[in-house]
């Protein structure tokens, strides 16, 4: 008997959805969701590895690192250069991915911000008016603050730390500001509160802070009400960002209670409000057209950043012939000449009344020339539904 995907094993399992009230996701939602459950991949993983020497590995790798000349961005980052060409923060993001699965991953994309940031200090400097910005605030014994900004009109990044005496969070090997509680942080962009935002973990580092990077989508932001808005990005060239942050609970990574949750060191509560200024740069920008077809698929055209590369496609209703998916659904992204994908930054789905859709999916680019746009099924077979190969200029 042939081996059965995951796919097919949870399409088979019988549910009646009678009794489930019905909501339709909208794109935002369904790419936060994502990567939520992205995280809590990661942080699984972590817990079932061993972790009893994991300190005393990533000082020992540090320093053997340190004797290693690295050359791109591609290659496994020196912790010790990174903190000397970026600031501490992108630094020590770099120095805590060292020994975990996602390493290569991970330090790619954060030595390709790091080297595209501006710190949030230059961006204040450019301002004429620079009254009433908050970049640091300490509240009931935490200190945060807001370090590195990279902005390219469709996405933004923005690095912040913690430093804090609290026990209950010091002894934590990270620190989460969402709960199940509902005490979420909130952003705004020029007064308009959005419906979320990409936030990761505060991760420990060495040096006893603890570190993060979050992802505010300017591609296809939303309000509270999840509706569309028009940050009219392409009108200016500054964009005035508040952080609200409502408290702080403090995890250990590799332990979990009864319940399976993971097991908390406790948590701080307070409230901290930073605002930033963030000037969009679209001087790197080179949008240029592709216009391939295959099977009914289309690359259009893209857009290519400091740091990313945003492709427009067409597709066609999967669930027709002569594709017969009835969920719509196949895996598709963008890789590179040796077959490798390119990691995921963002994505836009505009879904038309005939089925079709038109999406932009934002990959992180660091000057691969021959890329190619792969479509296959989601079951077992993955059959390819299209290849379609384009060049950068």
């Amino acid at each position: 008997m042939m081996k059965k995907s995951i796919y097919q094993l949870l399409n088979e399992v019988e549910t009646d959805f009678r009794e489930y009230e019905q909501a339709e996701l909208s794109s935002r939602e369904k790419e936060y969701h994502k990567q939520k459950f992205l995280m809590e991949v990661k942080r699984m993983d972590k817990m079932n590895r061993k972790n009893k020497n994991r300190k005393v590995w990533k000082i020992a790798a540090g320093m053997a690192a340190a004797c290693v000349l690295t050359a791109g961005v591609t290659s496994i980052a020196n912790p010790v250069l990174a903190k000397e060409i970026f600031s501490s923060v992108f630094g020590n993001l770099v120095e805590n991915a060292q020994g975990e699965k996602y390493e290569k991953e991970d330090t790619e994309m954060y030595t390709k911000l790091g080297k595209s940031a501006t710190s949030v200090q230059d961006e204040i400097s450019r301002q004429e008016e620079q009254g009433g910005y908050v970049t640091t605030m300490e509240n009931n014994g935490v200190t945060v603050s807001v370090s590195d900004i990279y902005c390219d009109g469709y996405v933004l990044y923005y690095t912040a730390s913690i430093k804090t005496d609290k026990g209950e969070l010091n002894q934590a090997d990270g620190i989460i500001t969402e709960t199940k509680e509902g005490s979420n942080p909130s952003i705004a962009i020029d007064g308009t509160r959005l419906s979320g935002y990409s936030s990761k973990a505060f991760d420990k580092s060495n040096d006893g802070s603890f570190v993060t990077i979050n992802q505010v989508d300017l591609l296809n932001p939303t309000d509270t009400m999840e509706k569309p808005i028009d940050l009219k990005v392409g009108e200016k060239d500054t964009l005035v960002v508040d952080w609200d942050v409502k408290q702080f609970v403090g995890y250990l990574w590799d332990q979990r209670d009864e319940s399976g949750e993971y097991v908390s060191t406790g948590k701080v509560e307070g409230d901290w409000h930073l605002r930033f200024p963030v000037t969009v740069d679209k001087s790197a920008n080179e949008s240029f057209d592709i216009n391939k077809e295959e099977n009914g698929i289309k690359v259009k055209s893209a857009v290519k950043t400091k740091a990313g590369l945003l492709v427009e496609i067409e597709l066609p209703d999967f669930t027709k012939e002569p594709y017969n998916d009835p969920y719509n659904d196949p895996d598709m992204g963008i890789k590179d000449s040796e077959g490798n994908w390119l990691q995921w930054m963002n994505q836009k789905t505009d879904l038309h009344e005939d089925g079709t859709s038109t999406i932009q999916i934002m990959v992180l680019y660091d000057g691969e020339k021959n890329l190619t746009f792969d479509v296959t099924t989601k079951d077992e077979d993955q059959v390819s539904l299209a290849s379609i190969g384009f060049q950068v200029p």
